[in-house]
């Protein structure tokens, strides 16, 4: 079936409302607002305790480090994972139902499994214990974290990278091999190359997903979870008095890393797409 133009853009429709209606209304409002109130206020609006210590760009800087790190975490996991089923083709529907789960295994069931496997009284933590040696994770830090983003970013990036590993020609693998290059140099030279924009722009999914995760760091760590999702949750709500004008900047400034790092994948990734052409 194809479809006109204008028929696009009217199936679209419904989407295109929703997007302005629930995400870039409010941001525009509550951004034009807070704006007028630093105009009129000058430094005594939110922007000035916001900027006055390090605390909440501190939490900017672990989202910001959380999300590049597991994005490319996963991104390698995920990668590794989408080669290999084209040797194994037959493990390709397992490793679709479990990258699945995984993906979508986030929030509180991630925060119980990782707590009964490394928290304080943890499976592995007691068994290390036992053998006189000291915890590996703190799941209270930003390592544990770390672990707890890779185990839904890794599947993710795997479930993403499948269909572009195999729209890659194996002839010329199978070339490269007549030709007596490695199956590392021919992946190194060829494959990563041709798979590269399709890296970017997963990469730049992977680290929106990161960024924007908010149970899964709140079910670790509660409130004490310094990061910008939890940090705006718990300057919304607050424990002794809320916030909203300061949890409104770091919405705003969570707001613009997602658009620039998912933009910049956008743009290099046609350009590189457009040199491959």
């Amino acid at each position: 079936m194809t479809l006109s133009s204008r028929t696009a853009w009217w199936l679209t429709l419904p989407l295109t409302v929703l997007i302005g209606g629930a995400l870039l209304l409010p941001f525009g409002w509550r951004a034009a607002a807070i704006l007028v109130d630093c105009v009129g206020f000058g430094g005594d609006c939110a922007l000035g305790e916001l900027t006055s210590d390090g605390y909440y760009l501190e939490a900017a800087w672990n989202t910001l480090w959380l999300s590049a790190v597991s994005a490319l975490l996963g991104l390698a996991i995920g990668l590794g994972a989408a080669i290999a089923l084209l040797r194994r083709p037959s493990l390709a529907r397992p490793v679709l139902l479990l990258s699945s789960l995984g993906a979508n295994f986030s929030g509180v069931p991630l925060a119980v499994a990782l707590l009964l496997l490394f928290g304080a009284q943890g499976v592995i933590t007691l068994a290390m214990q036992a053998m006189g040696m000291a915890p590996v994770v703190d799941l209270q830090g930003l390592g544990g974290l770390l672990m707890a983003y890779v185990c839904f970013q890794a599947p993710l990036a795997a479930l993403l990278l499948i269909a572009p590993v195999r729209m890659l020609d194996l002839s010329l693998l199978d070339a490269a091999a007549t030709l007596g290059a490695s199956p590392g140099l021919y992946w190194r030279r060829v494959g990563l190359p041709l798979l590269l924009p399709s890296l970017v722009e997963v990469f730049g999914l992977l680290f929106a997903n990161a960024a924007a995760a908010f149970a899964t760091p709140f079910a670790l760590n509660g409130t004490a979870a310094h990061v910008l999702a939890v940090r705006i949750a718990a300057l919304v709500s607050g424990d002794i008095f809320s916030q909203p004008e300061l949890s409104a900047w770091l919405a705003l400034l969570l707001f613009a890393m997602l658009v620039t790092v998912i933009g910049l994948s956008r743009v290099l990734a046609t350009r590189l797409r457009r040199g491959h052409a």
